[in-house]
């Protein structure tokens, strides 16, 4: 069934994973968990204008990262280039070493070793440290399945929304950031595989139903190189891991989820696709689709998608548009909302 877009017809793209989004950095077309913790800061050198965390930051030069307090008081006592540093501001690393590391203001300034210049001073060791951090923000393209309700419990202070009444995929506010715009047209499949068995000596046939299909396509105006690089770099979304050796982890279905945010150490972006093809995946796989059919009154949510396939193409007006395809075996919710199902996937459904 094909759906051309009208008034009454939205569609919001999410990872399945309770707390961790995607950002991609344009200048390098790398894709990156958010909602992360990425390490606590130990001291800062304001000769040499670099800080060092307390354990190994594992960034590399030209990684983004934001400062974020564990609390609102006291606030950020941090100045860049004579300017009060910002919670909610994304920065790019300069790695000087396993610990320490200098701030740019840009990707491109990372890239060429142009350093802001440090003052004041961080908050460590008193209980209300200074975190270096990716969250939730502006800069992030995907989401987690529980946005807005869900934000690090406090932690991440700069997220961007109602963080107690879920926005779902409305269009009414600016709140409402993982929906898709500039759409032209969605393309909805939705199916089952069967498999006919015929029995020795038998004449009916017995027809089989061995698996869901879902596929979706999105063609939408092109304005950037986002879901090329989500395309290339993480088809399958985001995958946890149990400890820094990165043993596979299925976070949703082993613990409640708490206020402790994932570490980069133990969190990545996934872009396995035979892990949700052939075989059974963790209940994080891939990424949930919402479509709104009629505003505010019904929502066909796609679960445990990953991406298939992604093209470009320059129509007769000269205007590029970008389809994105995503397949899935999981059968589709249907809710009477505006939100969409937001509970993780059971895993017999799966």
């Amino acid at each position: 069934m094909v759906y051309l877009l009208g008034s009454d017809v939205h569609a919001a793209i999410t990872t399945e994973h309770a707390v961790v989004g995607m950002s991609v950095v344009e200048g390098s077309g790398e894709v990156y968990p958010d909602n992360v913790l990425i390490g606590v800061l130990d001291a800062t050198d304001n000769t040499a204008n670099s800080i060092s965390t307390t354990a190994a930051h594992n960034l590399s030069t030209g990684d983004p990262f934001m400062f974020t307090m564990d609390d609102a008081s006291p606030s950020l006592a941090l100045t860049l280039d004579g300017s009060a540093a910002a919670t909610g501001t994304t920065y790019f690393a300069i790695k000087v070493d396993a610990d320490d590391l200098k701030v740019a203001s840009t990707y491109a300034n990372a890239i060429a070793g142009t350093a802001m210049s440090l003052g004041g001073a961080i908050q460590a060791g008193t209980g209300v440290n200074t975190n270096l951090t990716r969250e939730l923000g502006s800069n992030t393209l995907i989401k987690n399945r529980n946005w807005p309700q869900y934000d690090g419990a406090g932690r991440i202070d700069s997220i961007i929304g109602d963080t107690t009444t879920a926005e779902g995929i409305e269009q009414s506010t600016t709140d409402d950031l993982n929906v898709l715009t500039d759409l032209t047209s969605i393309d909805v499949t939705v199916g089952t595989t069967d498999e006919d068995v015929s029995y020795f000596g038998q004449r009916t046939a017995l027809k089989t139903e061995i698996q869901n299909e879902v596929t979706v396509t999105f063609t939408k105006k092109k304005s950037d190189n986002k879901f090329s690089a989500l395309f290339n770099k993480a088809r399958a979304g985001v995958l946890t891991f149990s400890d820094t050796t990165k043993t596979a982890f299925d976070l949703d279905s082993a613990t409640a989820i708490s206020s402790t945010l994932p570490t980069t150490t133990t969190t990545d972006v996934n872009n396995t696709l035979a892990a949700g093809i052939g075989s059974k995946p963790s209940r994080n796989f891939g990424f949930r689709i919402h479509i709104m059919l009629k505003t505010g009154v019904e929502v066909m949510t796609l679960r445990n998608c990953c991406m298939t396939a992604y093209t470009t193409t320059v129509n007769a007006d000269g205007v590029t548009e970008e389809t994105i395809e995503f397949y899935g075996t999981v059968k589709p919710k249907v809710t009477k909302d505006a939100v969409g199902h937001v509970t993780a996937t059971p895993e017999a459904d799966l």
